[in-house]
């Protein structure tokens, strides 16, 4: 190879040195960028559920009602009505018959 050929593919090799250089250093502006947007969306979020909350306290105390002082709901149970088996035993009335029945042969 000449010295040509070096000089030109030194000065490619180069060229895509900076391009590569430039690309990372644009794709690092752009994370630092998204996560200081987040942060931002993350610190309205919370602003809105701080005063959604402080809304809800100023009507608690508003009602004059302590969450501690309400009555427990009253609680009712109801029995279920009762499970009645029936059986229908013999108790001896069909040995009778068939001693009788025995008899007529």
């Amino acid at each position: 190879m000449n010295r040509k050929h070096i000089a030109v593919i030194s000065l490619l090799l180069a060229i895509a040195v900076v391009l590569g250089m430039v690309a990372a250093t644009r794709t690092v502006g752009l994370a630092a960028t998204s996560h200081r947007a987040a942060d931002a969306a993350f610190a309205a979020r919370t602003r809105q559920l701080d005063a959604f909350e402080a809304q809800l306290r100023r009507r608690l105390a508003a009602s004059h009602v302590s969450p501690a002082a309400a009555a427990p709901p009253k609680i009712v149970y109801h029995r279920p009505p009762p499970v009645v088996v029936v059986r229908h035993t013999h108790q001896g009335d069909d040995s009778e018959l068939e001693i009788e029945g025995g008899g007529d042969d």
